[in-house]
């Protein structure tokens, strides 16, 4: 194990090449050896890093003649690159180091590009043979209009490239959009852009590991059908990442559906996320086969009935998704969402969540009973389940009296939970829908409960009274619930 500081270049100055620092001398070490802590802390330092930085290789080759020889010496072994954003003097510092790949970067939280950032931009991009990844965020349409100039030609290296605007008046994406094709793209994501010719597009970028298509606009002149979707993503066999995501329609459009083909096989697919209209995704899971899927997560449009059969297919045939044993619910001011699976695990068992963009309890708890009564029977197998609130709060004003019935719907489909954990601000209103059970209907809701878990639960005042009066009733039933206190994890 090594004990490892980095000398910055202000410090360095103070030091000749073979001086001490502590008692040791910093070149007392091979170049070999140095090479493996150089090695080791670049992992370390990416740690920290995102994919539009790089790790700080220029502060190390400051330090001495012998360091620099060293890093300088080995760019592959020690993935050397050159970040140039909208802020950097491009054309200078190109002048300055060698011809490593590069990292062209606009991150979310720099000022909007201007006419000298563009430049600056335009002569990394210029560098077609260097440029490795491509991550711009808040690009305005005039300034894409600029780069799109540049981006009309292939780039060889690329591997990675993400380009986002909410700038509604953005251009479309020309066909000649990287000459193209983009045979060594790995990840490829874009968020307000239209591009109408990207099937053409992905076609001929085979290599593609993740695809996120997201905020996309819903115009005639950009739609691309489902059929037409799933079947160009049938060039990607390595693909284990999707997803796409609709910017919410002023107006529903009216799509006429092309006739039937062969379903696409997406073999390698593991994660796929989806936001829109539940009408798309019906179209679009219909066509395809995702035999690895572990991870589905979709957000429908708000609607006032959902029709989803070909989801509840979809699902039956994924291995793995036919039942799961714990979900949570979570309502906020926005929407509902539910997660069946543990939320925690970013690589394991099987997860599915799914988020509708209701507002108003009211509305949220009719939608998961309507979704999860009529269209997907998975509350029914499921034995642990957990309602919250998110920290955003609900909109109370909208929904002033959420009617016990609502809530009594909702548990009525929970016929296989032995536990119930509710979260402090929705006790009230659980405990009040619990209470107005009455005679036969106790054992038609939660029949095999056996443990309900309060947050924020009080030795008296009405939630007390009411858990004693449904704890009550269940005991004459011979269902005995135990009523304790949820202690929750605190959240981030």
């Amino acid at each position: 194990m090594f004990a490892f500081c980095v000398l910055s270049a202000a410090t360095a100055d103070r030091f000749p090449p073979c001086a001490t620092v502590g008692g040791a001398s910093i070149d007392m070490l091979p170049d070999n050896v140095l090479l493996e802590i150089f090695h080791f802390y670049r992992d370390q330092d990416e740690l920290f890093f995102r994919i539009d930085d790089t790790w700080r290789w220029k502060a190390l080759t400051q330090v001495c003649r012998q360091w620099r020889y060293v890093i300088l010496g080995s760019p592959r072994r020690l993935d050397l690159q050159v970040v140039c954003t909208s802020m950097t003097p491009t054309s200078r510092l190109l002048d300055i180091w060698p011809p490593f790949p590069i990292i062209v970067s606009v991150p979310s939280w720099f000022p909007e590009v201007d006419e000298d950032g563009a430049e600056n931009l335009i002569a990394a991009l210029e560098c077609r043979d260097r440029t490795s990844v491509i991550q711009m965020y808040n690009i305005r349409g005039p300034v894409l209009e600029n780069l799109i100039s540049v981006l009309h030609e292939p780039l060889p290296v690329l591997t990675h490239f993400s380009l986002e605007s909410a700038d509604e008046s953005v251009p479309a994406l020309p066909e000649t959009f990287l000459g193209g094709s983009a045979p060594h793209l790995e990840s490829f994501r874009l968020k307000g852009i239209p591009f109408p010719s990207f099937p053409k597009f992905i076609r001929s970028s085979t290599h593609i590991v993740a695809l996120h298509l997201l905020d996309i606009p819903l115009l005639r002149s950009y739609y691309v059908s489902p059929e037409v979707m799933a079947r160009c993503l049938t060039a990607l066999p390595n693909l284990e990442c999707l997803s796409i995501g609709f910017r919410p329609p002023r107006s529903y459009l009216l799509l006429l559906l092309p006739p039937d083909f062969p379903r696409a096989v997406l073999p390698a697919l593991r994660f796929l996320s989806f936001s829109g209209s539940s009408q798309f995704f019906e179209d679009f899971v219909d066509r395809i086969d995702t035999p690895c899927l572990t991870e589905l997560n979709i957000a429908f449009f708000p609607q006032s009935i959902f029709d989803i059969p070909l989801l509840r297919n979809f699902i039956h045939h994924t291995e793995g998704f036919r039942s799961f044993d714990e979900a949570a619910i979570e309502f906020s001011d926005r929407s509902v969402k539910i997660v069946f699976g543990s939320p925690l695990i970013i690589e394991g068992p099987p997860r599915f969540e799914l988020e509708i963009g209701f507002k108003g309890l009211d509305w949220q708890l009719s939608s998961m009973t309507q979704i999860f009564g009529q269209q997907l029977p998975l509350l029914s197998l499921v034995e642990q389940l957990k309602i919250c609130q998110s920290p955003s709060g609900l909109d109370w004003e909208d929904d002033p009296y959420i009617a016990s019935w609502r809530w009594l719907e909702l548990f009525r489909l929970c016929v296989a939970a032995q536990s119930l954990h509710v979260s402090e601000e929705l006790v009230s209103p659980v405990a009040k829908a619990l209470q107005d059970l009455m005679g036969q209907r106790d054992t038609e809701v939660l029949p095999v409960l056996r443990a309900l878990f309060l947050e924020g639960l009080q030795p008296s005042g009405p939630v007390h009274e009411a858990m004693e009066s449904f704890t009550t009733t269940r005991q004459l039933s011979n269902q005995p619930v135990v009523i304790q206190r949820w202690e929750r994890e605190p959240r981030p």
